[in-house]
């Protein structure tokens, strides 16, 4: 068995030794720093690449490249009854002011909403009845909600054909239910 001591290392070696401990721990700032003179080649380059824009003549015509947009004017509500809207889809629409009211009976209705607001039922009957023309919309109170109904239909095809057409125009929860409706004569 082999022992080393301190002593028994030669002096060229504990000098290499001590070189590479020292160098090893230099900062690396100085490493990767550049000189001054550096620096201010690269500044000078810099500006040199660098383009007056005073000087820069502006030759590119943009108006071949325009294009004209056409924005459709929003339809509004001008008071008139527009009932062309649906071709072809159930019969008109009877008025029900000149008829009395003779009775009930079970048949079909559309419920369009459910909620515990009256202000907002009472704003959906509303839109209901001046989009679809329709004299036949309540609003029915069935503790907690309010219930927005439309129509008087004793057949559920006439009543589907209403779901549909209040699906189009966004009732998109609109749907037909069983209820109590009122003849007239």
């Amino acid at each position: 068995m082999k022992i080393f001591y301190l002593n028994s290392f030669s002096p060229s070696l504990i000098l290499v030794l001590i070189t590479l401990l020292v160098s090893c721990g230099t900062s690396t700032s100085s490493r990767y720093s550049k000189n001054d003179e550096q620096k201010k080649n690269e500044n000078t380059s810099n500006e040199d690449k660098s383009v007056n824009t005073s000087t820069l003549k502006e030759d590119f015509d943009i108006t071949p490249y325009k294009t004209e947009i056409v924005i459709p004017e929003k339809k509004t509500y001008n008071g008139k009854n527009d009932k062309n809207i649906w071709f072809d889809y159930g019969t008109p629409q009877t008025e029900t002011k000149l008829k009395s009211l003779v009775g009930t009976e079970e048949g079909f209705r559309v419920l369009v909403l459910t909620t515990d607001n009256l202000e907002e039922a009472n704003q959906i009957k509303a839109d209901v009845y001046f989009s679809k023309n329709a004299d036949e919309v309540y609003v029915d109170f069935e503790p907690p909600f309010y219930k927005v109904k439309v129509g008087d239909f004793d057949s559920q095809k006439s009543a589907d054909e209403l779901k549909f057409k209040l699906n189009q125009l966004g009732y998109k929860e609109a749907k037909v239910i069983k209820d109590k409706i009122n003849i007239f004569k």
